[in-house]
């Protein structure tokens, strides 16, 4: 409780808060830089296009591939490979945006994106630490592809409206329960319920956004 309280009375000092508060100002700042950069690749085809050239003679790479090998990479290329999670960060945003949800692999996810007929698989691995992957993919299901003009134009997809206003109505449903006195608890049950029913059920079909 000692320690505990020091703690506390440091941190409620003039000094610590203003620590606190430029370390607070660094991180908004660090943010906003990083926001700002998806925002700019997610508005053109450059990255794409660096990503077709770089993967011309391979079939995938990943951000840590030449992590202890820098002096094999050109710097421009190294810079840009570090840049792949902030591609896979900016398709994901787009995704969430418009139910589109990535596809499960044995330790991450991923995306299938294409722009002009050629198509990459961006994924995402977690372990120790989080790895960032491109690979050259083929089209064996269109509907599995997010198509990179929607996201430089932020295109909203067709079913979103829809979606949202089942949703509304779903919401007002669980409110309107729960004002007539039906437990929360019982709510959350029963809609777990029919959720584990669903995926139970559906275990094989990828959860993408249908596109007409």
């Amino acid at each position: 409780m000692k320690i505990t309280k020091k703690m506390l009375n440091e941190i409620e000092t003039p000094e610590a808060r203003v620590d606190m508060d430029r370390w607070f100002l660094k991180y908004i700042e660090k943010e906003n830089a990083r926001n700002e950069e998806i925002k700019i690749m997610m508005a053109n085809q450059s990255y794409l296009e660096w990503l077709t050239q770089f993967t011309k003679d391979k079939e995938g790479f990943s951000d840590e591939d030449w992590l202890y090998f820098p002096e094999r990479i050109k710097d421009s290329d190294k810079a840009n490979v570090e840049k792949l999670g902030l591609f896979y960060d900016g398709i994901d945003n787009y995704a969430q945006q418009n139910y589109i949800y990535p596809l499960p692999c044995e330790f991450g996810n991923f995306y299938k994106i294409r722009l002009n007929e050629i198509d990459f698989e961006i994924g995402m691995l977690v372990g120790q630490g989080t790895v960032f992957y491109c690979k050259k993919v083929k089209v064996e299901n269109e509907q599995e592809f997010i198509d990179f003009n929607d996201i430089m134009t932020n295109k909203k997809q067709e079913q979103v409206a829809k979606i949202n206003t089942i949703l509304e109505s779903l919401s007002n449903m669980v409110f309107t329960a729960y004002k007539n006195g039906v437990p929360i608890e019982a709510i959350s049950s029963t809609l777990e319920d029919i959720i584990d029913e669903i995926t139970s059920s559906k275990e094989d079909n990828p959860k993408t956004l249908i596109k007409k």
